[in-house]
Parts: structure tokens; sequence; C-alpha cells
């Protein structure tokens, strides 16, 4: 069966419509009933919210369409080696709890920018929003091109006119239902996703002969995977690679606005911390369910695989096949993974739409126009008119994206040069109070400079053919001779590799550092911004201690802060951020 031999019947249509028409109602509901008149509701939600709808919120919103379609097909093609991520959520979890948030409740901030601008000055803020601003313009198009692809094979709707639909509902509830409306949302969208996911693994479980059977074809195909301790640093996935490298890569959520305007939501820090316990377990429960479907995948197509046989064009398509092909048997299935898929994209998207909305318009107006007065009704009008200016410009970078077919790869890549200069960015300012605003700026451009040029070289290699990455041992044999056009063409598709780990081939004039793992692309911007941080600090003048508020440090680096510095400021309530910020310079920081 091809993915477009199947299509809709009423009751797929019935449950992907009944998903978008609860989602719309939310947002009219916060938008016409329960409305939020200002910036800090609209950000925050009053600092008013659950744990339950947070904790739901942030796993909705880190389990992305791509996600989903990604994670089976790395399993299928590469091994479980990958599901070592389980690791790394409880390494970045806890670094978040113990080290970040305590600093962001402390100073009460509306934005994580505000950090930036306290700690350092605006102008390093400003590099922080401008890069967060590149990254949602990448990467929300894709985001919303992703499941209209699938959706449109499954219809008769072209894919950019169902990628216009969702991202259209989704700009509305976002802008008009502000934080309150993206989290409700979220938690019906989650609901839908998880029951999309946990049905297709009952299903394949029980056609493919039950758990233990699944489990026997992927250990015989050499795809249970989980321990490789080698430490090479060049080789695609390892334990080593995958948990060290996803720890950075996910501690990019401690700096990223829209998940950290999620954790602000709540009034209080042991509030947040539980909240990302709890996120931390719907982590560990998504990503082993999606990580099941990988096996399933295995399982069903170890002996015919689908792009060889011609069946798909790509591995990332193998997923849908997969679900069209049991949907036949089990009406509405189909429906619900569809909006399943549809609901992990509308959660990525409004959560960075809701974010970037508010932090452009309070940051350019802070550092540009820090004169300007609106009220608070003024300031949540023009911040909904933002989310709706980025709404629609992604909508029309929709458009690009089937023209692009490296867009994908390029905003992976962005996303790991990325998030190597933030993270590296606020740990010198929340670490070490010697880091001055010199160290900071160097420190984050060259973390950016450096990843930028060894990710996109390794990329110029890959297209070239001299780096590749050979997957693991896939077969025809039991492919039906009408469904392959021509065998020795399909045989050219297929791998061969049988052993440990997904090693790194590259010819001789590939650099070596080119060959490094892809994981390793965020650890090693962050080393290199904090280490470069650091030594331009100590190289240049020292920071000026007597505006800076302990606050703005680690509790852990307390005590090693000068005593006249703890001493100065012995009531910290006056020195915090608020909706309207009260400090527009450092300096000032000092004066009130």
């Amino acid at each position: 069966v091809k993915v477009n031999d199947f299509k809709f019947d009423w009751l797929e249509y019935s449950v992907v419509l009944a998903m978008l028409l609860l989602s719309t109602l939310i947002g009219v509901y916060y938008a016409f009933v329960n409305k939020q008149r200002s910036f800090k509701d609209y950000m925050l939600g009053g600092k008013t919210m659950g744990v339950l709808p947070v904790t739901m919120s942030l796993v909705a919103s880190c389990t992305s369409a791509l996600t989903i379609l990604g994670i089976p097909t790395e399993i299928y093609l590469y091994g479980t080696q990958y599901m070592a991520i389980n690791f790394s959520i409880v390494i970045f979890s806890t670094i978040t709890g113990v080290f970040f948030l305590p600093v962001y409740f402390k100073l009460e901030l509306v934005t994580v920018f505000d950090y930036l601008e306290l700690r350092f000055n605006k102008h390093i803020k400003m590099i922080a929003v401008l890069l967060n601003t590149i990254l949602m313009i990448l990467y929300l198009p894709v985001s919303m091109y992703a499941p209209a692809v699938t959706f449109s094979q499954v219809t008769d709707l072209p894919v950019n006119v169902v990628a216009v639909i969702i991202s259209l509902i989704c700009v509305f509830y976002t802008s008009f239902g502000g934080l309150k409306a993206v989290m409700w949302t979220d938690v019906l969208q989650n609901f839908f996703s998880l029951f999309g996911i946990l049905f297709v693994v009952v299903v394949g479980c029980s056609n493919l002969g039950g758990v233990q059977e699944v489990w026997r074809i992927n250990e015989e195909g050499g795809r249970l995977e989980m321990f490789n301790m080698d430490p090479d640093p060049f080789e695609r996935h390892t334990f080593w690679t995958v948990c060290i490298g996803l720890s950075f890569m996910y501690l990019n959520m401690a700096v990223m606005p829209s998940t950290v305007q999620k954790f602000l939501s709540v009034p209080t820090l042991k509030d947040a911390k539980r909240i990302l316990i709890w996120t931390a377990l719907g982590f560990f429960v998504v990503f082993n369910l999606i990580g099941c479907l990988g096996l399933i995948l295995y399982a069903r197509y170890h002996k015919c695989d689908p792009v060889a046989a011609g069946v798909i064009k790509n591995h990332s398509n193998m997923l849908p096949l997969y679900v069209m092909e049991i949907g036949k048997d089990f009406p509405g299935l189909a429906g619900l993974f569809m909006a399943g898929l549809a609901s992990a994209a509308l959660s990525s998207i409004s959560g960075w739409l809701n974010a970037v909305g508010g932090t452009l318009y309070k940051e350019i107006k802070d550092v540009y126009f820090p004169h300007v007065n609106h009220s608070e009704e003024t300031q949540s009008k023009i911040t909904k008119s933002v989310v709706v200016a980025s709404g629609l410009l992604c909508v029309t970078l929709v458009f690009m994206v089937e023209r692009l077919g490296t867009l994908l790869q390029l905003v992976n890549t962005v996303m790991g040069v990325v998030a190597g200069a933030t993270v590296s960015l606020y740990t010198l300012g929340i670490f070490f109070p010697c880091v001055n605003i010199k160290g900071a700026l160097a420190g984050s451009v060259s973390s950016f400079v450096l990843s930028s040029w060894i990710v996109l070289n390794a990329k110029f290699h890959m297209m070239a053919g001299d780096l590749t990455f050979p997957a693991k041992a896939t077969s025809i044999h039991y492919c039906s001779l009408s469904t392959i056009d021509n065998f020795n063409t399909s045989s050219a598709m297929l791998y061969d590799y049988t052993g440990i780990g997904s090693p790194t081939v590259a010819d001789n004039s590939v650099p070596l550092i080119y060959q490094m793992s892809y994981n390793y692309y965020v650890v090693v911007g962050t080393i290199v911004g904090i280490v470069v941080g650091l030594v331009v600090s100590l190289l240049t003048e020292p920071p000026d201690m007597s505006v800076l508020s302990p606050d703005m440090f680690c509790p852990y680096v307390h005590r090693f802060l000068p005593k006249k510095m703890r001493e100065a400021f012995p009531d910290q309530e006056k020195y915090h951020l608020t909706a309207e910020p009260i400090y527009k310079d450092p300096a000032e920081f000092n004066k009130q």
C-alpha cells in the first residue's frame, strides 16, 4: 500500500476537525470571555497558572511533528542508541531546576532576555533576541509544513492549503487568547498526540505478534542498542554522544523564551520545580512511546524496505505509511494519528509565537523607545499584532519549504549552532561573576562563528558525498515483484552495515573536526563560548560589581561574591524587574 492509496472518510475528517474546532473555541473563550487585558497577563497568564496545564503545555511544545516523524525513522535506520536521551532528560532537568530557575524567580523576570540586560547591557540582550527571532523564522515554517505534507497525501487538498489552514488557526488562538489559550490548547492537543501514538503502538504490537515478537525481530536486526560506551566523538551515535550532546541541546530549554515563559507563569519557584519534575517524567513517557513506533516500523518492514522498494520516497514517510496501512482495519485510527500530528505541530508553533510576540515588542521598546509609555491594554494589543505579523510571515515562508529541500537540515543545523551561543551566554552570566560585557560578547560571537564554520563545512562535505553515515542493514528479499520496478536500482538503495553503533565514513580529504558527531556541535559551541568569555574578561577590566545584585547569580555562587557586594543589597525586593521594567540601563540599577 502507498500513502496516497488511502483517503480520509467522514470519520477521519471528523476527528481532525474536532481537534481544530476545540482549539479555536479555547482561543475564542480567552479572547472575548475571559480577557487578558494587561501585558503581564498576556505573557505570563497573570502568574496564576496551575502545575498540570503548564506541565502538559511544556511536554506538548517539545513534542513537535518533526519529533514524531523523526525519532521512529532514526530507530529504524540506526537503532535505539538515540534513546539514551532518557539520561539527558534527567541531566538537563536537574541543571535547570537547581541553577537557572532560582535566578529567574528571584529577579521576577517577565522574559528571559531581561536577565541579560540586568547582568550585562541592552546590546547583549538584543543579540539574544536576534538569534531567537532567526530561529523562529527558520523553524516554524518547517513545523507547519511537516504535518501538512502527510495530511495532504490522504486528502485532496494541496500541501500549502493545509499548511495555511493549520497555521491560521494557530495564529488566531495564540494572538487573541494569550498564554492561557496557548497552554490550555496544548493540554487538549497533548491528549490527541498521546492517544494517537499510544493507539498506533498497541495496534502495531498486536498485529505483529506481540511485544516479544517485535523485540525479537529488532534484536536479530541489530537495532537494540543502548550502552555503546565507545568514547569516540567521531561516531555518529554512542551513549556519550547522545547523552552528553542532547543534555547540552535540551539545556537550551533553560534559556529559551517559549519555555522559560511557561515556568514563570506559576506563582512560586516551588511550583516551577514541581513542573520540571513532572515535565521530565512526561518527556520520558512520550519519547519512549515514540521510540516504540520505531521498533514497530522495523518489525513491519525489516524484510521489505519501503524506500528501496519504491513505495515511498523518503524514510520520514514510513510512519504515515504504516498508519494508513493498518488504518484500513481500524476506522478513525488514521484520523486520530493525523490529529495528533497536527496537535504536535500546533503546540510547538503556538509556544514560539506567543513568546516571540511578547519579547519582540518588549525588548525593542525598552532598548530603542524607553521613554514611550503605553497602557497595559495598549501593550497587549501591540503584542497581539506582533504575533499575527510573525505568524503571517511564517505562513508565507511555508510556500518556500517545498522548493528548499534542504531547509530541514538547515533548521536543525541553526538550532544546534544557536543553542551553543545562547547557553554559553547565560552560563557566563549566572555562574561567573568575573565575566564582563566584553567577555560575554566575545564568548557568544566566538561560539556562533566557530559552530557555524564547523557545521557548514560538515554539511558541504555531506552534500558532496565525502561524508556519509551508513545505516544498519535493510532488505528487499520479501518484497513482491509487483512492488519493485527495478531490482538493481532497489538493491543499490539498501544498507548493509551489521556492526555496533553508527560509524562515520569519510574521505581522506575531510578534516577530522568535520567528522565530529552532530550531537557535539552544541557541546563545542557552549565550551568555546564559556572559555573565550572567561579569557577575555580576565584580560580586560573587571565588571563593576557595585551595579550588580547577588540575585543575578546562581545561589551556589553567592559565597564567592565580594562581601561588600552582598552587604550593599540587604533588601533585594526593590531590584526586581516588573512587567514594566524600572531599570532601563544597568547603571540605573545602583541608583535606586
